[in-house]
């Protein structure tokens, strides 16, 4: 049995204790606190303004800082397609700026990079223009959709661009707007660069499993023959570039909120008509084949409309727009994925979106549903060379299939 405490002798113990620096527990906190990094790349009638809202930066003093400091005059000079990345608080609070305005060329596993570099210091904001020589890393990793692709890889610590590029590779075959169901899992490989040990840039796609409503879709990048462009395929050798691409707007942070919508006048579901794609104004919109402007112009509740015509008995119409890409004229020759306009809501529209058609032989047909050309596949030769060439992105996979946890990532070594 216990004794009674209360007849227990008791003893008085006075001691000096030194409490900890209360600035110094601050500080220990502001650098545990969590830190948001975003990338975006420069579209055509961007500012720096609309690059720092798209990337969720909130910080005044910045914008200032910029305008008023000659060191970041470079962040003015703005090229489509650069790339900005920045590190945020939750509040959006800048901790460090880069805009990449010359990426350089790979040279024996060297990438000489100029950046301007911006940091907030405890003396202020700081900024500076530096040429780095990078070092290439490869670096797997695997996820789990819970919300979303980029609540997925922002929980694994993947970059934006990698998670566009995963879209935009699977595009034919997966509508990553609406398609996506909470468990879908992916596992992807892909290029980073550093410098003396610190993340510079992400690179490309090497390999990517993505698994949707228990289906899988793979795709590795081949280099190609001497003489030959590179690209994706699937492991069987067949091209993942297919004759169109399923959806007219690039899969974004910004656009990945948004899907089909009904007509806001008509009030009628427009799907039998074209689809209706909801996003800011001034979206990109690009063609989904290579084709020539049937018409460009403006044609009654279409509003602003170009019609592209393709090979076959294809056309395909893109309407709404708030204007239309840079010197397009009727007869121009477009690409698959080159911007022709740019998301707005003239006509009949109440709000900015596209309004997207899918023609063959005049009739509209939904663009969601049907069957696009097949891609060509390799023949016996390439396939052969294809299968020498992509065999360590193949290996990375199953690897991965067979040791995949929950928020895995393994850098391989530099190559």
């Amino acid at each position: 049995m216990a004794p009674d405490v209360s007849t227990l002798p008791t003893r008085q113990i006075v001691e000096s204790l030194t409490l900890p620096d209360f600035t110094q527990q601050v500080a220990i906190q502001e650098d545990a606190a969590p830190e948001f990094i975003r990338e975006e790349r420069v579209q055509r009638g961007d500012s720096v303004a609309t690059i720092l809202t798209r990337m969720g930066v909130d910080d005044n003093e910045l914008q200032q800082f910029l305008r008023a400091t000659p060191s970041a005059r470079s962040i003015f000079q703005l090229y489509p397609g650069r790339l900005f990345q920045a590190s945020t608080d939750a509040e959006g609070k800048i901790r460090w700026l880069r805009y990449i305005h010359t990426p350089g060329a790979e040279d024996k596993g060297k990438v000489v990079t100029q950046l301007l570099h911006v940091e907030r210091t405890p003396e202020g904001l700081v900024a500076r223009d530096m040429a780095i020589d990078t070092e290439r890393h490869e670096q797997a990793s695997t996820a789990e959709i819970r919300s979303s692709l980029f609540g997925a890889t922002d929980a694994a610590g993947i970059p934006d661009s990698i998670a566009t590029q995963m879209a935009e590779i699977l595009s034919s075959d997966i509508d990553f707007h609406k398609d996506l169901r909470r468990g879908d899992r992916f596992r992807v490989v892909y290029e980073t660069f550093t410098h003396e040990g610190t993340y510079v840039r992400s690179g490309k796609v090497l390999a990517l499993e993505f698994i949707n409503a228990g289906k899988p879709y793979e795709a590795v990048w081949y280099d190609g023959e001497a003489g030959q462009a590179g690209g994706y395929y699937d492991l069987s050798g067949k091209s993942m570039r297919k004759g169109f691409l399923r959806n007219p707007l690039e899969f974004t942070r910004v656009t990945s909120g948004f899907s089909l919508r009904f007509h806001p006048i008509l009030k009628t579901w427009r799907a039998h008509k074209g689809v209706d794609f909801g996003a800011p104004t001034g979206t990109p919109i690009r063609t989904t084949a290579d084709g020539v402007i049937d018409f460009i112009g403006v044609q009654n509740g279409y509003g602003n409309l170009v019609v592209v015509k393709h090979f076959g008995q294809y056309t395909t119409a893109y309407a709404h727009m708030s204007r239309f890409g840079e010197g397009l004229k009727k007869g121009d020759k477009v690409t698959q994925a080159q911007t022709i306009g740019y998301v707005g809501s003239t006509g009949y529209a109440t709000g900015p979106h596209l309004h997207y058609e899918f023609r063959i032989a005049g009739e509209q047909v939904d663009p969601m549903k049907v069957a696009l050309p097949e891609a060509p596949t390799l023949d016996a030769r390439g396939l052969a060379a294809f299968r020498k060439g992509t065999a360590n992105f193949e290996h990375q996979l199953s690897l991965m299939r067979q040791f995949d946890q929950n928020g895995m990532s393994v850098a391989t070594a530099a190559r």
